[in-house]
């Protein structure tokens, strides 16, 4: 029958762990064991083999957690102290045990001496939990008190049996997000976060310095809590220094998108096509051209926030690639852990790809796409346009046709979306890379080596300019 606990101590008992002698990985081992069930390891504790002390540190132990775990001190030496000081802790007798004497002369059939009888001699009451690798022994538990070997080959095995024995409140869920920042610019976003979730999910920060420096967070609690926490936390960090973006997308996202369709129309049209193409046509045949630009990564978002709230499983993206940035390989890379896209890559000429890809997915229909008016070739462009007779049978959707180049920008900075770093670097159209430099217009008047950010560009028929 399983114990319920929540909380668990752990009393690491032998002086030669303060004398550095004995390097404790009893620790780590057991702590992973318990969050894996949903028990709170709250305290770790070492001391030394001093009966008074250790009897005082495990009745307040006791006490103070639902179950309590000792390492040390129950082998046969004078200096194993742990048994005779958990009775005089918990106030229990301290005797020899008829079963351990049978467990001992099993473990040593030639050896009845006075070390040997010490192992049998332990507080009374207590329960024997049998163990059975790599030897048959027992492990005595008096009360919430289970006193374990020192070994780690006695006490991994000692774990493996006992925890399957408790029962946790829910099973803990952990995850972590790390990002190329250092620890102290993230204290004011932590606090927030850390004080907004508090007693429900437990958020740490841990500087990194392997390779190279960054900080990592985690984030541990119910499975439920930490998913939306994590959503709400990556919505607030700065996306571009996320390291990882796997999993990054959360359903706080879209909601954080969607409620805004009552106050911004823009978002609200484009919003209110995508889910007329989803109406119209199934999931499995829209896919989204994705080129990694500003204007289908703002579709990309779209899409995805519909397709989080309709539970569509996954988006299918295109991306055709001609001499392109590595910077923007990268970052559609990226995009494709951040979204979990199903990506398929072909090569350039575009109109051959997409014959390519349809005739892989003869089911597809429908291509949501990034134009905006004033990019070349949208003069009669509509917001569903099929496609010129030469070219592969499809449906073009574009979303943000009547979008402005500021919306475009104000929305990704507004909802923290993750774009390509290139944008940050004068680049304020993307083409080849042969045929793409920064715009002139975004010179640094500090620094005329350097190009300001692309968002801060405020002449829209600019914004073409760095194509040559």
């Amino acid at each position: 029958m399983m114990e319920s606990v929540c909380t668990a101590g752990l009393i690491i008992i032998g002086d030669e762990i303060l004398r550095g002698q004995i390097i404790d990985t009893n620790t780590s081992y057991l702590a992973k064991r318990l969050r894996a069930c949903g028990i709170k390891l709250q305290k770790i504790t070492v001391i030394p083999d001093v009966v008074d002390e250790i009897a005082k540190t495990v009745l307040e132990a006791s006490k103070e957690y639902s179950v309590v775990f000792t390492s040390g001190g129950v082998g046969p030496t004078h200096d194993d102290v742990t048994y005779e000081a958990v009775a005089k802790g918990l106030g229990l007798k301290f005797e020899q045990n008829g079963e351990l004497v049978d467990i001992c002369l099993n473990l040593f059939p030639n050896n009845n001496d006075k070390e040997t009888q010490r192992l049998t001699i332990v507080p009374t009451p207590c329960e024997l939990i049998h163990i059975y690798s790599p030897k048959k022994y027992a492990i005595i538990k008096a009360k919430n008190v289970y006193m374990l070997p020192g070994s780690p080959t006695y006490f991994e095995a000692a774990v493996n049996v006992i925890i399957p024995q408790l029962k946790g409140d829910t099973s803990l869920h952990f995850e972590e997000i790390d990002i190329n920042l250092n620890e102290l610019s993230l204290v004011r976003i932590l606090d927030e976060h850390a004080e907004y979730w508090k007693d429900k999910v437990n958020i740490g920060s841990y500087p990194q310095r392997t390779p190279e420096c960054f900080t990592r967070i985690t984030l541990e609690g119910r499975k439920e809590d930490v998913l939306e926490a994590k959503g709400k936390l990556l919505y607030s960090l700065p996306i571009q220094k996320i390291r990882n973006l796997k999993n990054g997308f959360s359903y706080y996202h879209a909601k954080t998108v969607l409620e805004d369709t009552e106050n911004e129309v823009h978002i609200k049209y484009a919003v209110d096509i995508l889910e007329q193409c989803y109406k119209i046509y199934k999931p499995e045949e829209v896919f989204v051209s994705f080129n990694g630009g500003k204007d289908c990564t703002v579709v990309l978002h779209l899409a995805a926030c519909v397709a989080k709230l309709q539970n569509i499983s996954s988006l299918l993206c295109l991306y055709v690639t001609a001499e392109p940035f590595p910077e923007v390989d990268s970052f559609v890379e990226r995009a494709s852990q951040y979204y979990g896209l199903e990506l398929i890559k072909k090569k350039c000429p575009l109109r051959d790809a997409l014959c390519s890809l349809l005739n892989e997915k003869t089911n597809l229909k429908a291509s949501l796409m990034g134009m905006r008016r004033g990019d070349p070739g949208t003069q009669n462009l509509e917001v569903f346009k099929p496609t010129d007779t030469t070219w592969p049978n499809l449906i073009r959707v574009n979303p943000i046709l009547k979008w402005s180049y500021d919306q475009v920008w104000k929305f990704l900075l507004k909802y923290n979306v993750p774009y390509c770093p290139l944008y940050d670097e004068g680049y304020t159209s993307l083409g080849t890379k042969s045929t793409t430099i920064p715009n002139p217009r975004l010179k640094d008047p500090d620094n005329p080596s350097s190009y300001l950010p692309a968002y801060t560009l405020t002449d829209e028929s600019a914004e073409r300019q760095g194509r040559v």
